[in-house]
């Protein structure tokens, strides 16, 4: 296991993503992002949104940019069940911070869930993000999608404004959450 590996109890491991999985991480996020909101959305919209979102020609960029780092949570098997992706530098509205990093995107299998892998990938983002020297760490969730609001809630996460998502042409409204981030100290 390598310094960017972190196994997730006997079945799942976590491993920093590197270019060469850009076509893995836009199959995943497409995946994963329809498997979460399809139900709830126009088809249009979500095939547009998935075409814009998930290229691979994007996502091999946003591997290459040196503010980002993404990590994907692989089961015994080596099949991807979820990931994360982490940016320095961003903000939005009601994000408080001199140095803030963003949470962009974290998904995990729905036969995952409840199993840590979450957990996991918000542990890994909340480490880097202090490597960079951050002071908050952000990111925004659909104002309907409940489960993942209660998730971010108990991961210290706390709503401090919101901003607009477009999905295909529907507008939709993401809370925007927050977690200062302390130094770590030394004893």
């Amino acid at each position: 296991m390598t310094d960017s590996t972190q196994r997730l109890g006997r079945n799942a491991v976590l491993r920093e993503a590197q270019s060469s999985d850009a076509r893995l991480l836009a199959q995943l996020g497409a995946r994963l992002f329809e498997q979460t909101f399809a139900s709830a959305n126009d088809p249009q919209d979500m095939r547009a949104y998935l075409a814009e979102s998930f290229s691979v020609d994007r996502q091999t960029a946003e591997l290459e940019d040196d503010t980002r780092v993404a990590w994907i949570a692989e089961d015994a098997g080596k099949a991807a069940v979820g990931y994360a992706m982490l940016r320095r530098g961003t903000r939005s509205d009601g994000v408080d911070a001199a140095a803030p990093a963003e949470v962009e995107r974290v998904y995990v299998d729905h036969g995952w869930h409840g199993r840590q892998v979450g957990h996991a990938l918000i542990d890994a983002c909340v480490d880097r993000a202090r490597a960079w020297h951050c002071d908050v760490i952000w990111l925004a969730v659909w104002e309907c999608n409940a489960r993942a609001i209660a998730f971010y809630k108990k991961m210290r996460f706390e709503t401090v404004g919101s901003q607009t998502f477009m999905l295909g042409r529907d507008e939709q409204r993401d809370l925007v959450m927050a977690r200062r981030l302390l130094p770590l100290r030394i004893t």
